[in-house]
């Protein structure tokens, strides 16, 4: 037995068989026995990794989060040395260089660094997510394909910058390019990775921001200095494969792109606007099939009965409210897929279109042309649905067509700008419709917002003793402590929060009165009505998100 195959016996990891079994596979295969090992799911990476840094003498890092690494070290190392040989520079001292590896057998990379940079070589082991986490973390995303166009020859930049795009983008087929095309995939692809749900491509006098948008907060994303020099080749290219003018760099332009990594694919959407450095790009990804549940929602089990009691009713128009971002689309598309059967005829009226929904007729606006949410309101009555969705209600006559729709015997789902349920029936009296209309036509106005859910991987609960609300006061709380789940985050996930005022009498007879939304709010309030804060009080209650994040959408009551 060799002495790897003892090391994992001795701790336990495999049994002497499952060593014999892995190594006539090993024979057979050609591969690396290790490989075979964890092929086989006998053992993990980390595992394997152990075990050869007690044969090899050699140190292992489990996690390289924590170590930090001077820019002198970084720039001393090239990305595409780095990319290509899958290590992470350490240190240098003098010409010594330690790297992290996760192949310690791979020693032609050590004679490479030797032969072109003249650096001695020390390794230590580290797993290789951990690697390509620091080297992005380090070097940027797309470092070594940005080194790589800069030396090519601007013709042929230029001619890689042209070349068509089909409608649905494979980025894995040419990822093998040195190309701005591979530069595009590469930014897309890493966004996806980190489960992004915008992509910011911010110019500014000298420099060029990347940032993503994770469970609605934004961050930061490492990119190379150089990047700026080819802010203008990928604004072509992102501009080429939503099939936008690529002239056009004085007017905002919106488009959309599908795009295909592996089985999956997801929807771009893609919105340019000048700016005083450049055009900023704004990529919102979504996917092109998505399975709508009302339990994935978040709802509590009294606020799921009062959801499905509302969406059976036959007639009247539903309406959510809160701020853009706040999850209102995706609760409307949940309710709309659960109504969505053969016996019914469902259309929507949209601007855009978000997510497409298999057996439901979905209608894009163009107010260019003038076809607006009241125009296609009226020709679409023709067409005999029985449950419509109307994207916002911006403006009296849609209002007043939606209204009239349904107290004719149609059941509406429908949103509006205000910050709570009970300003709702306010704010449709602002815009100019009757009370009585009001009162009559609603049945519910449901407020919402997201708030991040603490990771379950590192979820640990709070020790420290801070301020905190009457209503939280002996109560376990819970937070993430940061883990590689969650992208040392600390939270993983959106749920929503709630609040639902079903339009009851009394509600339609302070209505009538043009009360106020205090006035509504606090007679709700005896019929069990929930606030934004007391829902995300029950969150918090429940281990599901922190304190903190509650406080972020909502105030304290």
């Amino acid at each position: 037995m060799s002495k790897l195959g003892e090391i994992l016996v001795q701790k336990g990891l495999i049994t002497e068989q499952q060593f014999n079994q892995a190594l006539a596979e090993s024979k057979k295969s050609g591969e690396i026995l290790g490989k075979t090992l964890i092929r086989l799911n006998l053992i993990t990476e980390e595992e394997l990794l152990k075990a050869l840094s007690e044969q090899l003498a050699l140190t292992f890092y489990p996690s390289l989060k924590d170590v930090s690494i001077e820019p002198e070290v970084i720039s001393a190392v090239p990305a595409k040395f780095v990319w290509y040989y899958k290590f992470v520079p350490l240190k240098l001292r003098g010409k010594i260089l330690t790297i992290a590896v996760s192949d310690p057998l791979a020693v032609w990379a050590m004679e490479d660094l030797k032969l072109h940079l003249g650096f001695h070589v020390e390794r230590v082991l580290a797993t290789e997510k951990e690697i390509i986490d620091s080297i992005q973390r380090y070097y940027g995303v797309g470092a070594e394909t940005v080194q790589e166009i800069l030396t090519q020859d601007k013709a042929k930049v230029q001619e890689t910058q042209a070349q068509a795009s089909e409608e649905i983008e494979d980025l894995e087929k040419s990822v093998q390019a040195a190309s701005v095309i591979k530069l595009v995939n590469q930014i897309l692809t890493e966004a996806i990775s980190v489960r992004a749900t915008d992509i910011h491509i911010e110019p500014y006098r000298n420099k060029v921001r990347l940032r993503h948008r994770i469970d609605g907060i934004l961050y930061d994303m490492k990119v190379p200095e150089e990047i700026k020099y080819l802010h203008k080749a990928i604004v072509a290219r992102i501009k080429i494969i939503s099939n936008l003018n690529v002239v056009e760099k004085r007017l905002p332009q919106d488009g959309r792109s599908i795009v295909k990594i592996g089985d999956r694919q997801v929807d771009l959407r893609i919105s340019i606007i000048p700016t005083a450095y450049g055009e900023n790009v704004v990529i919102r990804i979504l996917p092109v099939h998505l399975l709508y549940n009302l339990r994935d929602l978040g709802l509590l089990e009294d606020e799921m009965k009062i959801i499905e009691g509302l969406i059976d009713k036959p007639h009247g128009i539903i309406l959510l409210t809160g701020p853009t971002g706040s999850g209102k689309t995706t609760t409307l598309y949940t309710c709309l897929s659960k109504l969505n059967k053969n016996a019914v005829k469902i259309i929507t009226i949209e601007d855009p279109v978000e997510y497409e929904l298999d057996g439901i007729m979905q209608f894009q606006v163009k107010p260019e042309i003038g076809l607006s949410f009241a125009t296609a309101l009226r020709s679409i009555l023709r067409h005999d649905p029985d449950i419509m969705m109307v994207g916002e209600i911006r403006d009296l006559e849609t209002a007043e067509l939606a209204i009239r729709t349904a107290l004719t015997g149609h059941l509406i789902f429908s949103t509006l700008h205000t910050n709570d349920a009970a300003s709702g029936a306010t704010r449709l009296l602002d815009i100019g419709i009757e009370p009585y209309l009001v009162a009559s036509s609603v049945n519910a106005f449901i407020s919402q917002r997201l708030v991040r859910m603490v990771c379950p991987a590192c979820k640990e609960q709070l020790q420290e003793k801070k301020p905190l609300p009457k209503a939280l006061e002996g109560i376990k709380l819970f937070y993430g402590k940061g883990c590689q789940e969650c992208n040392s985050i600390g939270y993983k996930g959106r749920t929503a929060i709630y609040e639902m005022l079903v339009i009851n009498d009394d509600i339609q007879e302070l209505i009538l009165k043009r009360a106020s939304a205090t006035q509504i709010k606090k007679k709700a309030k005896e019929f069990g009505f929930r606030t934004l804060w007391e829902s995300g009080l029950q969150k918090i209650k429940l281990g599901l998100t922190t304190y903190e994040e509650v406080l972020r959408v909502t105030e304290v009551e």
